[in-house]
């Protein structure tokens, strides 16, 4: 009896172990997006669950457009109000549904925005209108559980090319990913626990726009877009589920180039019949009373950049407060916390559009910041006495002499560096050795070449001049990469 009973006990503990080694396989094989990462989708749903319970007042929900535009933290700052943005990249109204089936779990919010974009023909090669891999990412980040289980039954129903049991054994799915595993794979829990922005997607370019944007001004009462109808359907489950548990509705649409009157004056419609409210900041009241000006405020022609996000965020905080009751002005150290890192982040964002380089140079002389420096061809011809007094103040010391190679590497406050007419070559790490990075520098007669790459991947402009490469040790990614050559060249 006790050979048996010892037997059994071995035999558990063996199923233990080999079902937690599955467990551990399955999650590390799968593909996530942490803080380093614009659109930060795997952080954005993991911290999600590290919030109190009961501790946020609004939700987000929609695809890039709305993760890019509202920001929980300027809306917390300005108002009070704790919120939290549940929107990711290409997120379908069926991902919207079941993500806030899940949100209301764990918070019981007073009002929900939802942005309207996906509501029509984005991918119409996929039944879901978005991609494959952008809905599992999703859902691979939520917690296994009956709203997991009818989420994917229900996706796989709807898009036959996707199976139960991927979800359930990713390494089915994700077999081949083996040779591409990287750092952020096998520290995950380290990883999981920023999530500081709760959400929001903070993009830099300013500026670089090339379309002409004018408000709507609704002339045309009868033109009306065909939205998709299974995204319709799901809306009025999100509907519905809001009015279930009494829960205030805006949907909304940030601004964008591909929005127009025909998409505003169908969702206004429907906005209408089901007794919600619709806030189109492409429409001339909310974008005039934003404050929003597109060419300052937009990071390409459908995202926000974070200071166009602060528009929108204020904007939509006053709206839930004078009109919803959303009342806020209550302290909280989730939000309280975190003031600081979100202001380095700005100061992240507003590297990439400095154009002096005198001040450009003083904003990236920071410990956080690795800085990489390479010459191609002759550095002299925009190495003027007032660049060289500039670069000197950060301990680099520009040739004195035409035609030769440069290169010049800041971290951790050390700082390497060496000019010859012959070939230059550097490699070193950063980030207690975690990160490693090659520079060469060639001048005129060298070879009239350069390169900077980080982790084996290049981030030199490789222009003529002086080529620099702005590393950030905190959210573990590069930030800037400018060419100067008399001029701050992206």
């Amino acid at each position: 009896m006790k050979k048996h009973f010892t037997f059994a006990i071995r035999v558990i503990i063996f199923a233990l172990i080999t079902s937690f080694v599955i467990v551990l396989v399955n999650y590390v094989i799968t593909p996530k997006k942490y803080f380093e990462d614009l659109w930060p989708t795997t952080s954005t749903y993991k911290g999600f669950y590290k919030m109190d319970r009961d501790s946020i007042d609004v939700l987000f929900l929609g695809s890039s457009h709305a993760a890019a535009a509202f920001n929980p933290q300027v809306i917390y700052d300005k108002y009070g109000i704790t919120s939290y943005n549940l929107a990711c990249e290409q997120q379908n109204l069926v991902v919207s549904y079941y993500w806030l089936q899940e949100a209301l779990k764990y918070q019981k919010p007073s009002a929900v925005i939802l942005d309207a974009y996906m509501l029509y023909p984005f991918d119409p090669s996929e039944p879901l209108n978005t991609s494959e891999a952008f809905t599992r990412m999703a859902m691979d980040a939520m917690k296994w559980s009956k709203v997991k289980w009818e989420a994917i039954h229900d996706i796989c129903r709807l898009d036959p090319k996707q199976a139960v049991n991927s979800y359930i054994f990713q390494n089915v799915r994700f077999h081949n990913r083996w040779m591409d595993l990287n750092e952020n794979d096998f520290e995950f829990v380290k990883l999981e626990r920023h999530y500081e922005l709760k959400g929001f997607s903070a993009l830099g370019q300013r500026g670089t726009s090339d379309s002409d944007f004018e408000p709507i001004i609704v002339s045309n009462l009868e033109a009306y877009a065909e939205p998709e109808e299974l995204m319709m359907q799901y809306l009025d489950k999100i509907v519905t589920l809001c009015d279930d548990n009494e829960i205030d509705l805006i949907i909304t649409k940030t601004p964008s180039a591909s929005w127009d009157e025909f998409r505003h004056n169908t969702i206004q419609q429907y906005a209408n019949d089901h007794n919600v409210e619709f806030c189109d900041f492409n429409e001339y009241i909310a974008y005039e009373g934003s404050g929003f000006k597109w060419k300052k405020d937009m990071n390409d022609d459908w995202h926000t950049n974070v200071w166009g996000a602060k528009r929108l965020s204020r904007y939509i905080a006053k709206l839930l407060q004078d009109d919803y009751s959303v009342e806020g002005e209550h302290y909280d150290a989730q939000y309280a916390d975190t003031e600081d890192y979100y202001q380095h982040v700005v100061e992240d964002c507003k590297i990439s559009n400095i154009k002096n380089i005198e001040d450009y140079l003083e904003e990236i002389d920071k410990p956080r910041y690795t800085v990489l420096v390479a010459g191609k061809n002759d550095i002299s011809f925009c190495a003027t006495d007032e660049v060289k007094k500039a670069f000197n103040k950060m301990g680099f010391e520009l040739p004195t002499d035409e035609y030769e190679g440069y290169y010049g590497v800041k971290s951790d406050e050390q700082v390497s560096q060496d000019y010859d007419r012959a070939a230059l070559h550097y490699v070193g790490s950063a980030r207690n050795k975690l990160v490693d990075y090659a520079v060469t520098s060639k001048g005129y007669y060298a070879g009239d070449a350069c390169s900077i790459k980080i982790d084996d991947v290049e981030y030199a402009k490789q222009g003529k001049g002086i080529n620099i490469v702005v590393y950030c040790n905190d959210s573990r990614r590069v930030v800037d990469s400018v060419v100067y050559d008399g001029n701050m060249n992206r």
